[in-house]
């Protein structure tokens, strides 16, 4: 199935641009507002982290563009200690308390088909396909001051592990080069997929982008 993926991915940026009548390509960075939703996600907080990456623009007509985009995105989350009361009855120890912020780094590939509305708006919406770069796991103390035994980090391989979505947003355009763009996205992925218990959450965030288009 991720081999099909692949092809089928690959497969459009081929004959693409066989197909468009003009083709602009240019880079963009910005900021996530990025969380999870669904089960064990009581407590859970949105965390501010950011984004870069490349695009490609596929003009087929004034009104459509197809837009596929390369992109390292920072997701994740970040809850304190009262996250485990979702897992046990048992409160959390008196003088225990802490931060855990969870970063999870992608390579994401989102495939938008982008629609004019007039000569400075249009909107955008497709898939993402995204692989998991790394996790990192930051935990600090709150009853501590800065210092030792204060924070502590761990950082784990995410062996590509693919998460999927849809993506949706509105192009502002402020000059022939440069434009921003405020879109959502919503994993489609089950993060707790494989647990007996069913139970499911999914990746979300927020992205606002500053575009440069070169050509």
């Amino acid at each position: 199935m991720v081999k099909l993926k692949w092809f089928l991915l690959l497969t459009c940026f081929y004959f693409v641009p066989l197909q468009s009548q003009d083709v602009h390509y240019g880079a963009k960075a910005g900021a996530n507002y990025s969380s999870v939703v669904g089960d064990l996600t009581d407590g859970v907080k949105f965390r501010l982290s950011g984004h870069a990456g490349i695009f490609l623009q596929f003009e087929f007509s004034e009104g459509f563009t197809l837009q596929p985009e390369l992109l390292y995105v920072s997701q994740g989350f970040q809850y304190s200690s009262d996250l485990f009361s979702i897992e046990s009855e048992a409160s959390p120890p008196a003088g225990n308390d802490f931060r855990t912020n969870v970063q999870l780094n992608y390579l994401a590939i989102p495939v938008l088909g982008t629609f004019a509305l007039n000569e400075r708006y249009s909107v955008h919406f497709g898939p993402q396909f995204a692989f998991l770069l790394n996790q990192v796991t930051k935990i600090k103390s709150l009853d501590e001051p800065d210092g030792i035994n204060a924070k502590s980090k761990a950082s784990t391989s995410g062996k590509f592990l693919l998460d999927y979505g849809v993506a949706a947003g509105i192009d502002i355009k402020f000059g022939t080069n440069i434009s921003m763009t405020p879109r959502f996205y919503l994993g489609l992925r089950n993060r707790l997929n494989g647990r007996e218990d069913n139970l499911q959450n999914y990746n979300v965030s927020l992205q606002l982008s500053i575009n440069y288009i070169f050509d």
